[in-house]
């Protein structure tokens, strides 16, 4: 049985685009609605202002054309009026009068625009103010960049908060996704020894065997216990680790000849030879350590170099140090992890590989633990991988124990 290999759906994805899609467009309208709105005040305004114009002509016409009237009554035909002729004060002194009355019209000795109204004796044309137009235009203009960058603000933030939602949705879907993948891997990491065992068991009781097969089974049974054990065992640490209650009990320890113990033991326990194992360490490096605790952190590796490496395997064991920090490493040759997996290798109930890598048992929980034991140590594990089908390399460094 493999482990799902389940995908979160596009569901997120699809709402939060068109989310977006559709605040970007009712953000496009309302710009759009406040350019359109903006123009109707200004032209309402203009239209205001002509009117005044018109007003100003008329007011300086009437003053022109004021009519006194006279009567003589020996020569004057009944019915009849008589007028003088209009008196046509200084053009300054109207012009003073109709831009202190209309401070936005002037009087020019040109038209400016084509319905500008020509004075009543052909001195001067009315028309509104140029300064004033453009003051009122750089208002508008201005009007419009405050609320383009209110509303690119609003924008902003909503998606933003958008954005933080979709990712805190997606990282719980993903959770839940290799929560499911992992209860998966569980089941199958179960059963498979147990029902391995149950075979056994009525082969012992149900046939004569030899000694050589009674042997034989034996040893298969302990490996299938083993496997149970570690099984159980990464249960509980992964749970201390989440209560925070590892309870590691650091001493001092020469790294080499420990690490030598711990990598030759692995070796044996997956088969002598079978890891390739080739180690390199260095002498008179020593950390403090809880030993059980970090050994866990070497097997895990050595056993993901074993499961996921063709034969034959190569298993590269280094131990050095900066000054500061014991620095070792484990290289294999096996699937390699792609970049952008890298990132997620060390979190909880994630998986590396495509379908063929599935097929290797596991719970997505060793590199997790890893981690969390690394970090109690204060100190830092990374991987690398120059591709898929080359390898993988995993780096941890803790610090020196004090002289």
């Amino acid at each position: 049985m493999k482990a799902a290999h389940l995908k979160p759906p596009a569901t997120e994805r699809l709402i939060f685009w068109s989310v977006a899609i559709i605040l970007l467009s009712q953000m496009g309208w309302w710009i759009s609605l406040q350019i359109r709105e903006s123009r109707n005040l200004q032209n309402a305004r203009i239209a205001t202002m002509r009117a005044g114009r018109a007003e100003a002509w008329q007011m300086d016409s009437a003053e022109i054309l004021r009519i006194v009237f006279q009567r003589d009554p020996s020569t004057a035909k009944p019915g009849t009026v008589e007028a003088k002729l209009p008196q046509f004060p200084p053009l300054p002194v109207r012009k003073a009068a109709i831009e202190n009355r209309f401070p936005y019209v002037a009087v020019v000795p040109s038209p400016v625009e084509p319905d500008d109204p020509i004075l009543l004796d052909q001195s001067g044309y009315l028309t509104l103010r140029v300064e004033v137009l453009d003051a009122m235009e750089r208002e508008r203009t201005l009007a419009l960049w405050r609320a383009a960058g209110e509303a690119a603000v609003m924008v902003f933030a909503v998606l933003l908060g958008l954005s933080y939602i979709y990712r805190k949705l997606n990282s719980e879907m993903e959770l839940m996704l290799r929560q499911r993948n992992f209860i998966a891997s569980v089941t199958h990491e179960l059963k498979t020894p147990i029902a391995s065992l149950r075979v056994w068991i009525e082969t012992l009781f149900a046939r004569e065997l030899g000694p050589e097969r009674k042997v034989r089974i034996q040893k298969l049974m302990d490996g299938d216990l083993v496997r149970l054990t570690e099984l159980v065992g990464n249960l509980l640490e992964v749970a201390r680790a989440d209560a925070g209650s590892l309870d590691l009990k650091f001493e001092r320890t020469e790294m080499a000849p420990w690490l030598r113990e711990v990598g030759e033991s692995m070796d044996h326990r997956l088969g002598t030879g079978q890891l390739g194992l080739d180690m390199q360490l260095g002498i008179d490096i020593y950390a403090d350590i809880d030993r059980k605790a970090f050994g866990q952190v070497i097997e895990n590796l050595l056993s993901n170099a074993y499961k996921y490496a063709p034969e034959p395997r190569t298993t590269l064991v280094t131990l050095d140090s900066d000054g500061e920090c014991a620095i070792i490493t484990v290289r294999d040759q096996g699937n390699g992890i792609h970049a952008r997996e890298l990132p997620r290798v060390f979190q909880r109930f994630y998986r590396v590989g495509d379908e063929m890598t599935r097929q290797v048992p596991g719970t997505g929980l060793g590199l997790f633990l890893c981690w969390e034991i690394v970090t109690l140590h204060q100190g830092q594990i990374n991987a690398s991988s120059p591709g898929i089908g080359l390898g993988a390399t995993f780096t941890l460094r803790i610090p020196l124990s004090p002289r």
